[in-house]
């Protein structure tokens, strides 16, 4: 595998087969009509090889179950396999995330996470229907300006990228999904929820194998009502807390419906910008006496909240995270006693499989950084899903890559989620996110059932 900032493969190539390949643009629904079939894809290439040999938790956030590989990993029909003289020495991903600024640091781990699914992809012989191509990164900076996302994207496709993924944020994935639309090339958004972004415009080229906000705010409501009835309790009130961003309004808007579907009454909604305090926003919260309060922030915002709350002495009946980031052991230890029974609903890797927890290791060793977490996990079976289409396909060009995404499924990756497929809206069919609740200053899944690690703890739920 190799990984390169600058220079793809060859520009020239991938120009020609733009050309070739996108003079019409062909819909999806458009392409299904024509009765074209692509097989079922079970990818455990991507994993790492058999156990033993070597193999993330965000707006994600865990852990859950999964499927067992069998063979090389596919089923169904053979796929179209590239002639010897046709097949390309490798198959480029481009991926723009933040790699400078305040999410610096989770973004970079994200693309590390691609860079890893692509090393292992290639150690397990690369893309076999193109002879063995290697799989190779390209990466950009988008420093969280969308106009520079855009042009990034641009100049990836111009140096070689047969297929786009990114950004962990909402706005600049909106500019990449256009620029990707314009130049008639897939892109596989790993980390971004805003529903927005694929339910108020139609693209032909754009799938998410994220839960949207819409998915995520449901299903946070759901399981903390499920959870709070196993604990005896019944809210009748909510409040939300929301960084002041294109994630946090997305989140807070799909809340916002999710409670009022409950039957829940929002009392309060409050926000904070990066760089603010919670001090007022607290206030407002001891006053307004939420039965559950909904946060949805960065890490720094909800070590904030949490701060405030805790020199206001106030904490709610139930604190349950929306696609929140910062339910993580290092805080765990900071807060204390207080965040055990708080409920955190994001999506997870399936920590369940021994290969999984291999991978996260591995991923930490190679990158000298902390285990793979949540976004992490969805940027690598993101890369997983992008591989298994090129080896499905058996062709770079962007209709071909894109034709076999739109009938792809992926049953055998990284999260905590059924099978990867994409609807006809490029949204994953089978999106899903876990709910998992701190006990003894540790996360663990406990909704659904089928993910769950353990039970709910009923006694450490609802606060005095």
């Amino acid at each position: 595998m190799t990984t390169r900032e600058t220079t793809g493969s060859s520009g020239r190539e991938r120009e020609a087969d733009r050309d070739r390949g996108s003079s019409s643009v062909t819909s999806r629904r458009g392409f299904l009509a024509t009765g074209a079939t692509v097989t079922a894809l079970s990818f455990a290439g991507c994993l790492g090889g058999t156990d033993g040999q070597d193999t993330v938790d965000g707006g994600g956030n865990g852990d859950g179950n999964a499927d067992t590989a069998t063979g090389n990993g596919q089923t169904g029909t053979t796929a179209t396999t590239a002639t010897t003289g046709d097949a390309p020495d490798e198959v480029v991903i481009g991926a723009i995330h933040p790699l400078t600024g305040s999410t610096s640091y989770t973004g970079t781990r994200c693309y590390q996470a691609i860079d890893l699914a692509a090393t292992v992809a290639t150690e397990n012989g690369g893309i076999e229907s193109m002879g063995g191509a290697e799989v190779t990164v390209l990466s950009r900076d988008h420093a969280n300006d969308p106009s520079r996302a855009g042009e990034a994207a641009r100049e990836l496709v111009d140096e070689g990228a047969d297929v786009l993924t990114g950004t962990y944020s909402s706005g600049v994935t909106s500019a990449v999904a256009t620029a990707a639309e314009r130049e008639g090339v897939p892109f596989v958004i790993d980390v971004s929820t805003a529903a927005s972004i694929l339910q108020e415009r139609e693209f032909e080229y754009v799938y998410r194998t994220q839960p949207n906000s819409r998915e995520m705010a449901r299903n946070t409501v759901t399981h903390t009502l499920a959870a709070a009835e196993d604990a005896g309790y019944e809210p009748e009130t909510a409040a939300v807390f929301y960084i002041d961003t294109t994630y946090g309004q997305s989140i807070s808007d799909g809340l916002r419906t999710a409670v009022d579907e409950a039957g829940l009454d929002l009392v309060t909604e409050e926000t904070i910008g990066f760089g603010g305090t919670a001090d007022t926003q607290v206030t407002s919260l001891r006053e307004a006496d939420p039965d559950v309060l909904f946060p949805t922030v960065f890490p720094q915002q909800f070590m904030g909240l949490i701060g405030s709350m805790r020199d206001q002495e106030y904490w709610p009946p139930v604190f349950s995270g929306a696609a929140s980031a910062g339910f993580t052991a290092e805080n765990f230890q900071e807060i204390g006693e207080v965040i055990n029974g708080s409920l955190s609903t994001g999506f997870r890797i399936d920590r369940s499989r021994e290969r999984v927890r291999q991978l996260s290791q591995r991923f930490a060793q190679a990158y000298e950084t902390a285990p793979m977490a949540s976004n992490q996990g969805m940027s690598y079976a993101t890369a997983q899903v992008m591989i298994a289409a090129f080896e499905q396909a058996g062709s770079t060009a962007p209709e071909a890559l894109n034709a076999t995404l739109g009938e792809l499924t992926v049953s055998d990756h990284v999260m905590a989620m059924p099978p990867i497929t994409f609807r006809d809206d490029g949204e994953n069919a089978n999106a899903l996110a876990t709910t998992a609740q701190v006990q003894d200053l540790a996360i663990e899944t406990v909704y659904p059932d089928e993910f769950a690690a353990t039970e709910v703890n009923t006694e450490t739920l609802v606060s005095d």
